[in-house]
Formats: C-alpha cells, structure tokens, sequence
C-alpha cells in the first residue's frame, strides 16, 4: 500500500494543547505500517505555537526529544484519568516536575471590573512551552469529564479527541476518513455474509 502524505497541519485539531500535542503522532487509520510524526516538523510547530499563542521569545532550538516525552506521558497518563484510573504518585511528580521547569510571577493588571492577578511567564522559553501544555493537561483532568475524553474507534487510528457532544455518543475522530471508512468495511462484511 502507497504511503500517502499528510499534511504538517492536522485536518481535526481539539481544542486542547496537550491533545493536539499528543495527536502528533499517529497511525495510519488505513491500518498500513506508516505512522506519522509531526513534532520534527517545523510547519506542525509554528501551526501549534501559533494557536496556542506559546511562541518562545527565548531563541533556542527546539527540545525535540523533550517534546516525544512529554507526549507520551501525557497519553499515557490522560488514557489511564479516561479509564476512571487513580492517578498514581509517579504521574503527578512526571506532571509537576514540567510545570515546575518554568518559573510564574504574578502581575496586577487593571480591567474595566477593577483590578485583576495576572499570571505570566517569568521567560517565554521552551521549557514555559512545555509547562503550558502539561498545565492544559492537568486542566482537562481537574474540569474535564473523562468519559468525553476518547480515541477513534477505528482501531487502526491512534486519533485522541474530546468528546464534547450533548449525549457523549461520538466513537470516531472524524465523519471522514474513519467513520465512512468502518461503515464501508461494515457494510461489505454484511453484503459479504
């Protein structure tokens, strides 16, 4: 089977930094053997920086390999709060040890409702990067629902997405490819029987 390229910029992004940080890398829905890895990429980066305003104004080059990490930390911890697991020591000091790599300092800023405490980064650098997103991580667990919290159902997709139906009844990451792609199958086998 071709391998197809993908573009560096997802198709369904979330609406969450740690998932769209964790949607990085993934399966070929098709269930070939290419798998894709986005966070090499500088497109994927700038896309992600940009939309989660999280530009580094620190020049240094980007931790790569802390970037693999903290995915896989991240989807291994989120996967265990959506099957209803504790939380285990370990996964809390893995969360803390990236937050506490950036340092805060609360600013007084003034609004039309009077005055207001401001979080800001004491420097807008890598580490602050991956601080955010282990922050929207632990932001997701504290108000999230983690049974909105899924991976497609097509089981050749690695796709993790945030269920935010009425009814919580969504099982795919997108009506196209997976959903249409399982429906297909399904109905071939049906016909095939």
């Amino acid at each position: 089977m071709p391998h197809t390229e993908h573009s560096a910029v997802p198709v369904n992004p979330s609406d969450v930094a740690c998932i769209d940080l964790i949607n990085s890398a993934f399966t070929d829905y098709l269930g070939g053997d290419a798998a894709e890895d986005r966070v090499a990429s500088k497109e994927w980066r700038r896309w992600f920086l940009d939309r989660y305003e999280l530009e580094p104004t620190v020049s240094s080059r980007p931790p790569i390999e802390q970037l693999v990490t903290l995915r896989r930390d991240l989807r291994r911890v989120l996967e265990k709060w959506a099957r209803g697991e504790v939380l285990s020591a370990r996964d809390a000091r893995v969360l803390d040890g990236r937050i506490r790599a950036s340092a805060l300092r609360l600013r007084v800023a003034a609004t039309a409702e009077g005055l207001e405490l401001v979080e800001e980064p004491v420097r807008r650098d890598w580490p602050w990067v991956l601080a955010s997103v282990t922050a929207s991580a632990v932001e997701l667990m504290r108000t999230g629902d983690p049974q909105r919290l899924k991976t497609c159902t097509n089981p050749n997709c690695s796709w993790m997405f945030y269920d935010s139906t009425v009814n919580r009844s969504k099982r795919f990451c997108s009506t196209t490819p997976c959903a249409t792609l399982i429906r297909v199958r399904r109905f071939r086998e049906d016909r095939d029987r």
